[in-house]
């Protein structure tokens, strides 16, 4: 099982990116291979008009977007990057049937960052199977900035293990898992793509 996250926070140290570390800790203790895109930086303001063209970092963010079985995102309250970097893989298509958990810690838990980056993704068609929001993420955390809290580290091993296993799961299970977070994030179920 091959498991990509990405932290949309540019910041060396976040809450975001600490609760990744959580998600890949849980994810190579199940025996998945980790891989980690830190490179939205680098990635261009999307241009329709450049979508071709032969970008090395938009290649490798597309490649490796597409190898992954499942992807982990973080979203800080402000999702800027991230949305650019998901609009890079509208019309390639690695996205599509791709099981996707989203979380984000932030002062509110970024409910609305979690939405709309829910939102984007199933209307790219990826199945969003898991969502978790971590609110006033530094009471939870010791002074190095590693969660600490054990409902937290618990809430992250849950959706790291249900991005994990939405992989293995039928199709048709996959469609009703990510109907049902979809749902639960307000968004009409009507762009969650069909089981084939």
């Amino acid at each position: 099982m091959q498991l990509l996250t990405v932290c949309g926070s540019l910041q060396l140290r976040s809450t975001n990116r600490a609760a990744l570390d959580v998600v890949s800790e849980v994810a190579a203790a199940a025996g998945a291979t980790l891989d980690d895109f830190n490179r939205l930086v680098e990635i261009p303001p999307f241009d329709p008009d450049r979508f071709d063209d032969p970008i090395e970092v938009i290649d490798d963010w597309r490649r490796r977007t597409a190898a992954a079985d499942a992807v982990v995102v973080a979203a800080p309250e402000y999702a800027g990057a991230l949305k650019n970097a998901f609009d890079w893989l509208v019309g390639s298509g690695e996205l599509y049937r791709k099981p996707v958990a989203v979380l984000s810690a932030g002062t509110t838990g970024g409910e609305h960052a979690r939405r709309m980056l829910a939102q984007t993704l199933t209307w790219q068609g990826a199945y969003v199977v898991a969502e978790l929001g971590i609110a006033s993420p530094r009471t939870k955390s010791d002074q190095q900035g590693r969660f600490t809290d054990e409902a937290t580290l618990a809430a992250l091993s849950a959706l790291t293990s249900a991005a994990l296993g939405a992989p293995l799961l039928g199709a048709d299970e996959l469609v009703n898992l990510a109907t049902s977070v979809v749902e639960s994030l307000g968004i009409d179920v009507v762009h969650v793509a069909p089981a084939s």
